[in-house]
């Protein structure tokens, strides 16, 4: 039996409402590894001490979003939702330039407007958010673009590229993200938020 460890944080909630999307054969179990008196148990499962992890019965770890979400795609025998062959360079250009800029400004704001209030750590400098904020300005139009032209990120199915790209959505309003001069990328939130798995990850759990 697998256990997906995750948090309600960023990350963590993309890779369950993955699972709960596909309808995976998990269970979930809440985790907190920098808690006291938790880091050297969960180093065990994750040097890295973050979720998402999953963890078999027999000791097999595999954590990263991403790598959890190729792997419950294959074991469910979802290549619609993570492609490969002739669509996966198309995958994999979108989960990088998530990866790589889309999702460092959003997480900017993410940081700045959740985690800080949250948790209290010292909050970004004004320079550091206002070059997130340029970024945002600079990225939004080309997701715009590229959404005015397709229903999803991949063409006519949703993908986990979906998932990853709009990572941040569910947050945009307390992250102070505005998108609503973006009507394609507006469009493509509320989709997503049809999505029970996507709009309510948590439910039950």
């Amino acid at each position: 039996m697998l256990t997906l460890y995750y948090s309600e944080n960023l990350n963590p909630r993309l890779c369950v409402a993955t699972a709960r999307h596909l309808n995976a054969p998990v269970r979930y179990q809440s985790a907190a590894p920098l808690a006291p008196g938790q880091s050297e148990a969960f180093a065990r499962l994750n040097p890295n001490l973050r979720v998402p992890v999953l963890a078999a019965d027999d000791g097999w770890t595999l954590w990263e979003t991403d790598a959890i979400a190729c792997h419950l795609s294959g074991l469910c025998g979802r290549a619609d939702f993570f492609p490969c062959g002739e669509q996966l360079p198309e995958m994999l250009r979108w989960l990088s330039w998530s990866a790589m800029h889309w999702g460092q400004a959003c997480a900017g704001f993410y940081f700045q407007h959740l985690i800080v209030p949250r948790y209290g750590p010292a909050p970004l400098p004004d320079s550091v958010m206002a070059g997130h904020a340029s970024e945002l300005q600079r990225l939004a139009p080309i997701l715009e673009a590229h959404l005015a032209q397709r229903r999803w990120m991949l063409g006519d199915t949703l993908t986990y590229a979906d998932f990853r790209v709009g990572a941040v959505l569910p947050f945009a309003t307390e992250a102070r993200i505005d998108l609503s001069g973006h009507p394609a990328i507006s469009r493509w939130a509320r989709q997503l938020g049809e999505i029970p798995a996507w709009a309510h990850p948590f439910a039950g759990l």
